[in-house]
């Protein structure tokens, strides 16, 4: 039974790292052409819709999802369940927004939100025919059939919303490749996977995967708040256009640090739920978890930081050079990005959802006291507030996992210790090799992106680092394969 998890964990994990990867390519190349198509004030159309239909979304998933994968043995009229419970929150979630959409529009001045949050709403009944399907699969670990379906849905999405900007239609662009998008995601799914729902609803088992799923629920609503309150601070409060400036750095930075934690998310979470009666191998598992993650997201983020501005006027335009500051301080937050996932699914793997739930609440809370404190220094203190949140989540989180399987800050910051002083020696090198470089702006930033790489790759060989053997190993297996 080891060596099968470890072959579908790996499995699932380069899997997964194609989907979302290429899907989070795919999104970017098609943000890249509509920045270019569309001005900052479209993008902040779209955000401020974004927590609406968000919290709708964390409503009508009620976390069942989660409980599902984590029950050790669902039934059939569990799924069932879910699917009606799904179906039926989404429809009531859509005439709320329905309803309520003229008053969103007021609340901004902005008259054209009421018909763009009733049209973009239907997202929500198309979903709701996903969850379940999605569930399925991650249960199952078949991560190839994610893969696809989602580059699928995101190429879809794309296909639909460049021709539309091109064509004038602005903000409405967006709406309809979030609607395509989640089409042919749902009508893809229901061809991958084989479960169909039967004509069968359970109160008795609704109650007991809400047991776990209710917090999740709970949970995932104050996460969903924190994420989107920024968003709505900052079309609120500042000036337009700087909703659009904070949407672009959010989705730059997203590509290698949202990536990365949706892979840790989808694969992690199944595959510690699987190793929760065993303590030693789930301590063992998160170790190395951590560790890997550390040698990839630190230089990638220290790298993105000091590369920030030709890298955003290269390939937005200048147009958005005030993304730049904004998007440094987001890479600031994102070094520990997917730290903070992989610990709370320690705890979600375990079934603590009471645990989890008032980690969440106490962490979100906080955080939303900092959001507010910190719109006090204007936009920057806001943003500031937002990444010192990142890394008190983690001494909290690290916290409980030191109680739960005894690994807490002071392990974990030792087993990534290492990872990190290269990334910025590495990073310091590069800074002031590209300084003194008389090149244009575009030619040093692609020098500096390989002088980076030899530095922390050669270091990490020379101090024989084991992450960096281990990925030589799962690349020289990957290339034996295609051979």
């Amino acid at each position: 039974m080891g060596d099968n998890l470890k072959e579908k964990t790996v499995s699932g994990m380069m899997w997964s790292a194609v989907g979302k990867m290429g899907t989070l390519t795919i999104n970017f190349l098609s943000n890249l052409v509509l920045a270019r198509l569309l001005m900052p004030s479209d993008f902040d159309c779209i955000g401020m819709l974004a927590i609406f239909l968000a919290v709708s979304n964390i409503f009508i998933q009620g976390g069942l999802g989660a409980a599902l994968i984590q029950k050790k043995d669902p039934q059939s009229i569990d799924f069932s369940t879910v699917f009606y419970w799904n179906l039926g929150f989404a429809v009531i979630f859509y005439l709320i927004l329905f309803a309520i959409a003229p008053f969103v529009a007021d609340y901004y001045a902005l008259p054209v939100l009421k018909p763009m949050l009733r049209v973009q709403s239907t997202v929500l009944i198309i979903q709701s025919f996903a969850i379940v399907q999605i569930t399925t699969l991650q249960k199952q670990m078949n991560f190839k059939a994610l893969a696809i379906r989602n580059m699928a849905a995101a190429l879809a999405g794309t296909l639909i919303a460049i021709p539309m900007a091109l064509r004038g239609f602005g903000a409405w662009s967006l709406v309809a490749s979030a609607i395509i998008a989640a089409v042919v995601n749902v009508i893809l799914l229901w061809i991958m996977s084989d479960w169909r729902p039967s004509a069968e609803f359970s109160l008795t088992s609704l109650k007991n995967l809400f047991s776990f799923g209710g917090l999740m629920l709970l949970s995932s609503l104050a996460e969903t708040l924190f994420t989107n309150l920024q968003g709505l601070i900052i079309g609120k409060r500042f000036p337009a256009g700087n909703l659009g400036y904070y949407m672009q750095a959010k989705k730059l930075e997203e590509v290698p640090v949202t990536g990365l934690a949706s892979i840790v998310n989808e694969v992690t979470f199944p595959a510690f739920a699987t190793l929760q009666d065993d303590p030693d191998r789930l301590l063992t598992g998160v170790r190395k978890s951590i560790k890997s993650l550390a040698f990839i997201n630190f230089p990638m983020m220290i790298l993105l930081i000091i590369i920030a501005f030709p890298l955003i006027t290269m390939l937005y335009g200048e147009k958005w050079e005030t993304s730049v500051p904004y998007f440094q301080i987001l890479c600031i937050s994102g070094l520990v990005y997917s730290l903070n996932t992989l610990n709370t699914n320690v705890i979600k793997s375990l079934g603590k959802g009471k645990i989890y739930f008032v980690v969440q609440i106490v962490k979100r809370t906080l955080g939303i006291a900092l959001l507010f404190l910190g719109v006090r220094f204007g936009i920057y203190g806001l943003l500031w507030a937002v990444a010192s949140v990142s890394y008190i989540s983690l001494i909290i989180n690290a916290f409980v996992n030191k109680k739960l399987i005894n690994y807490g800050i002071f392990s974990q910051l030792t087993d990534v210790s290492m990872c990190l002083l290269i990334a910025l020696l590495a990073g310091g090198a590069t800074y002031c090799i590209g300084n003194l470089l008389p090149c244009h702006p575009f030619l040093t930033m692609f020098l500096q992106i390989i002088i980076y790489t030899i530095f922390y790759l050669g270091i990490s060989k020379l101090l024989k680092i084991g992450e960096l053997q281990t990925y030589m190993e799962i690349l020289a297996k990957l290339f034996h394969r295609k051979k």
